[in-house]
């Protein structure tokens, strides 16, 4: 288990009888998606296969912890993998509604990577906007996911850190006038990271969780019909199951930090303030700026860790409490896009107190002849973690992605990806890793 290069990553309402009642006129012809009423549904499916060259993340080389010899593994392999997807969209005077559920079922070639099948990854999410031309009206956000992330543990039976997260907004929007909205509300967030037994100190799947709750208003005003100013504050309070963290994992100097690493609970709050909009035909603008703090509570870490002055090493101050926002799109023409932007702000983490990050980004996206696309993106992000795990790290990405249509409801394509994560201070070679992926597929979607 690499704790080092994993980061701590995240109320639902279906109106269905308006979904229901409108079943008798249901309609579709493929690519036209199915109609029922108000109400749009997307089915779609995806084939790919997958090769990458570096499965676990690691240089290769080999690396014993407790015994146990994770051994120089062959890096690279094949994989297939499915992904069937529904939305559905509803959208009536009063009310909008959109719902994704999403699966991911991977399956390696290779014998020797069993331990990198997976067939538990699952997404979905629901979003409702209702009573949206009234004074007041409601607004409803749940996201839940479990997702995998790879670690450099080619000997455990199972080499994830497997993330449950579950998110959930509720929100008054009141609205005084016809250019202005204020909504109020909380957000009740929880996280479950688990690892393989035999990848555990403790010989236990559970690694840690957290919950987290708190308050936040947003407010919009739309001075132009396509350009608005943005406000926002939140408060956040946060609580982690286990103030000690096992450090088994080539991340961690178990010589420096013992076999437990202090995770302290905390609170944090952010507020922002900036424009959004179109400010031309073809330029689109957001430009965010605001501030934040993040303090950590000492005393919650059991005194059975080793003493640390770092366990409430608190975010405050500048620069490290600034949050920016700067994206600018150039929409050429319909089908041509480009955009580039930068993002500074800082999160919670699991294995230690927080990371402050700066990340900056350009993508391009364009449709050819109404049928052959193309997407490609750059994209460079700094990490500084502070706590008593402190460490500052680059991530470069680079990614190039083409299709085709054959039909209305059939794509072709193929994607090839970089990941390079390194020591920004050469200090922790440790955590460096390459890995290239290529892929190859079809998606069709009704």
């Amino acid at each position: 288990m690499k704790l080092s290069t994993a980061i701590g990553a995240l109320l639902t309402g279906i109106p269905l009888g308006a979904l229901c009642a409108t079943v008798g006129d249901a309609h579709a012809a493929a690519g036209d998606h199915i109609r029922l009423g108000d109400a749009e549904v997307v089915p779609s499916v995806e084939l790919r296969g997958i090769y990458r060259t570096n499965l676990y993340l690691t240089e290769g080389e080999s690396t014993t912890f407790y015994g146990v010899t994770s051994g120089a593994k062959e890096q690279s392999g094949t994989a297939l993998r499915v992904h069937p997807a529904l939305t559905i969209g509803l959208e009536s005077d009063s009310t909008t509604l959109d719902f994704n559920l999403d699966y991911q079922a991977v399956k390696y070639l290779e014998d020797e990577h069993k331990n990198l099948d997976r067939y538990k990854d699952i997404e979905t999410g629901l979003r409702l906007n209702a009573l949206r031309e009234s004074a007041v009206g409601i607004k409803l956000d749940q996201r839940f996911h479990i997702t995998g992330r790879e670690t450099e543990a080619a000997y455990s039976t199972s080499a994830y850190i497997n993330h449950l997260m579950n998110n959930s907004t509720a929100k008054i929007s009141l609205r005084p006038g016809s250019s202005l909205e204020i909504d109020v509300g909380g957000t009740y967030s929880f996280d479950k990271y688990d690892v393989s037994g035999d990848a555990s100190q403790a010989g236990s799947p559970a690694l840690n969780s957290r919950t987290a709750y708190g308050p936040g208003v947003d407010l919009k005003w739309a001075f132009f019909p396509k350009t608005s100013i943005v406000a926002s504050y939140k408060q956040t309070w946060f609580d982690w199951e286990n103030n000690l963290v096992d450090t088994k994992g080539d991340g961690i100097n178990i010589a420096e930090f013992g076999e437990t690493l202090g995770v302290p609970d905390g609170s944090e709050w952010r507020a922002t303030l900036g424009l959004r909009g179109r400010l031309t035909e073809k330029l689109v603008l957001g430009l965010i700026a605001g501030y934040g703090q993040m303090s950590y509570d000492e005393s919650s870490v059991p005194a059975t860790a080793a003493p640390s002055e770092s366990f409430d090493r608190d975010l405050a101050g500048f620069p490290d409490g600034l949050l920016t926002i700067v994206e600018l799109g150039y929409h050429a023409s319909e089908d041509h896009v480009f955009t580039i932007g930068y993002r500074k702000a800082f999160q919670d983490v699991y294995f230690t107190n927080y990371v402050d990050f700066h990340n900056a980004f350009l993508r391009y996206e364009g449709l050819y002849a109404d049928r052959y696309g193309l997407k490609a993106n750059v994209g460079y992000r700094y990490e500084q973690y502070l706590g008593e795990v402190s460490r500052d790290d680059h991530l470069i990405n680079a990614g190039l992605d083409l299709s085709y249509r054959v039909t209305k409801f059939l794509d072709i394509g193929s994607n090839v990806k970089w990941v390079q994560r390194g020591s920004a201070d050469g200090l922790h070679p440790e955590v460096e890793y390459d890995d290239i992926t290529v892929g190859l597929g079809l998606t069709a979607t009704y």
